[in-house]
């Protein structure tokens, strides 16, 4: 009766069990998508691979759709908290902040590749990925705006600017990255995340004269 009551089992509770269940499908699900592709994800092969049940699998998600989708806003909320914390440990210049962001953020996706795969090159050709993907780089986009303007202090009248730089900053960069993980740029990681870094340097360097044109002041 007692632990029908509690829902605990050998000292854990239900919701720690299922919360476990999930964490074990998420760790297959990058498993089997980041070495064979989405193709392979099936609700058989990553309960197998999880050691769950498949009723267990519908507890925690309603569909593999759901599945990959949360494995993509995973991935991309650790790169960008990992990315926040650098900016805001690292003393020194604007674009030594900013270059410590980058350097974070693509360690983090890069460290493992699967995360890399997942993020940048997955997501084609599936409805539900691309609109988390979308999705996450609008959140990244946002960072961008958030994390400029609390190194670069910017005045007021550069919403525009700022919104449209950070756009052509999230985009660039994950086109390059998807560009550097398929072989075709010729650099290791660290050149990969200099280049990345001189190019939202360069950018951001640039917001108070895109702003001036937007505002038809310059």
């Amino acid at each position: 009766m007692t632990r029908a009551f509690t829902g605990t089992y050998r000292g854990v509770s239900s919701a720690e069990r299922r919360e476990d269940r999930r964490r074990r499908l998420l760790d297959a699900a990058l498993a089997i998508v980041g070495t064979q592709g989405l193709a392979a994800l099936t609700v058989r092969g990553v309960c197998e691979q999880a050691k769950v049940g498949p009723r267990f699998f519908y507890e925690a998600f309603p569909d593999l759709d759901a599945l990959a989708a949360e494995l993509l806003l995973e991935v991309q909320r650790s790169a960008l908290d990992r990315a926040r914390t650098a900016i805001a440990e690292t003393e020194g210049s604007p674009a030594e902040r900013i270059r410590a962001g980058v350097a974070a953020l693509i360690t983090e996706l890069t460290d493992d590749p699967r995360r890399a795969k997942i993020v940048f090159a997955q997501a084609y050709g599936n409805e539900a990925l691309m609109r988390t993907r979308f999705a996450g780089m609008r959140t990244v986009a946002a960072t961008i705006i958030e994390q400029t303007r609390i190194v670069l202090d910017l005045p007021e009248g550069q919403e525009t600017a700022v919104a449209a730089t950070s756009q052509l900053i999230t985009g660039g960069a994950a086109e390059l990255v998807l560009v550097w993980l398929d072989g075709g740029l010729d650099v290791d990681r660290d050149g990969l995340i200099d280049l990345l870094a001189d190019f939202t340097i360069a950018m951001i360097d640039r917001l108070p004269e895109v702003a001036g044109r937007l505002n038809g002041t310059a």
